[in-house]
């Protein structure tokens, strides 16, 4: 069976619940603030990965809670991971609306507490993810954090976390640490010629 992806109801970033035919892959777990309609969403449904597309809060936020109450690994790019246990990397952007919203960026960044977890996972390019019941593998897709990744499901469809926004329409990331590699990770996007990207913010 083709692996599903569900959209799951996530404050901040969105997350995604990757289903197989016996077990799932949680992509990203939002903030707090929606945390316990995610977790719900997850039970029952065999989850057995936690799967961080990058460190930053918003799409970590809940991964330690998450990672006790569905009793699965943390996995992260090691690049990442010390994004996990509060080390705090600052973002840029270019021209007034990139530079704003980098600001912005930053000032949560510093601000919002990451609960720490210890990733037992460390994602690297090319990992199956059939170990886990799922059709798809990592992909590096660095430059909005230095350890971004995605998932490119057998189906050709990108779970792109943050190396692309949908804001309203599909484009470059409003902030990065690095513009050069985030250039190169779009290059990258568009060479797999994926049939549909979820990215991690999105108007629809």
């Amino acid at each position: 069976m083709p692996t599903r992806i569900v959209p799951l109801p996530s404050s901040g970033a969105r997350a995604y619940l990757l289903r197989g035919e016996a077990s799932s892959v949680l992509v990203d777990t939002g903030t707090e603030k929606l945390g316990e309609h995610t977790l719900a969403a997850c039970h029952h449904m065999a989850v057995r990965l936690i799967l961080l597309t990058h460190g930053h809060f918003d799409h970590c936020q809940n991964a330690a809670y998450f990672a006790r109450e569905l009793r699965c690994p943390v996995a992260v790019s090691r690049e990442d991971a010390e994004l996990l246990s509060g080390s705090r990397r600052p973002v840029r952007g270019e021209g007034f609306r990139d530079g704003a919203f980098a600001w912005l960026s930053n000032r949560s960044i510093r601000g919002t507490p990451i609960p720490p977890v210890e990733p037992l996972v460390f994602l690297e390019e090319g990992m199956s993810l059939a170990p886990y019941g799922i059709e798809g593998r990592v992909v590096a897709l660095p430059g909005h954090t230095a350890g971004s990744v995605g998932v490119f499901l057998d189906s050709r469809d990108l779970l792109a976390g943050d190396a692309m926004f949908c804001l309203p329409g599909l484009g470059p990331p409003w902030c990065y640490e690095d513009k050069k590699q985030m250039e190169k990770s779009l290059e990258r996007i568009k060479a797999l010629r994926p049939r549909q990207i979820y990215t991690g913010h999105a108007l629809r």
